[in-house]
C-alpha cells in the first residue's frame, strides 16, 4: 500500500503549481485628487477591494462646492466584491450630498465585472452621442 500525499504535496510527491508559483501580491492602492471648482476627480490605482469603507476614499476629502465627482478606474486592473461595495459606498454618498457620480476609465477586465453584476447601468459611462450611420446606396450592376 503507497503513502498518502499531504498537504502540499502532489501525486508522485512533487509539489503543486500553486505552491510553487504563488499569485502576485496586489498593488498597493493610491488615490490622487484633482479638484477644479464644481468638479472633482478621483484616480483610483492598485487594490480597491482592500478600501475597508467608502469613507476612505470621499469623506475625508473637502468637496464644498463639488456638483460632479469623477472616479478614474484606469489604475485599477480587477475588481471584486469588495470594491463593487465600495463604489456602491461612494454613489450612495454623492446621492446623499446631491453630487453627480461618473465612473471613467475603468478596464475591460473591470467593465465586465460591472456588467455581469448589472451595475453597468448605474456606472454607465458617459457617452456622447452619436448620429445615426450615413445611408449609403449599393449599386449591384
Amino acid at each position: 500500500m503507497g503513502r498518502l500525499a499531504t498537504v502540499g504535496e502532489g501525486a508522485r510527491g512533487r509539489r503543486p503549481w500553486w505552491v510553487t508559483h504563488p499569485a502576485p501580491a496586489p498593488a498597493p492602492l493610491r488615490l490622487e485628487w484633482e479638484s477644479t471648482g464644481a468638479r472633482a476627480v478621483l484616480a483610483v490605482s492598485g487594490d480597491l477591494d482592500a478600501v475597508p469603507t467608502e469613507e476612505v476614499l470621499v469623506a475625508r476629502r473637502a468637496l464644498t462646492g463639488c456638483s460632479v465627482l469623477q472616479v478614474d478606474l484606469a489604475g485599477v486592473p480587477s475588481i471584486g466584491s469588495g470594491g463593487l461595495s465600495v463604489l456602491l459606498g461612494v454613489r450612495r454618498w454623492c446621492l446623499q450630498r446631491g453630487i453627480e457620480l461618473r465612473i471613467q476609465g475603468a478596464q475591460p477586465s473591470v467593465w465586465r465585472v460591472f456588467q455581469l453584476t448589472g451595475l453597468d447601468l448605474v456606472f454607465a459611462p458617459e457617452v456622447e452621442p452619436t448620429l445615426p450611420p450615413a445611408v449609403q446606396e449599393l449599386t449591384l450592376f
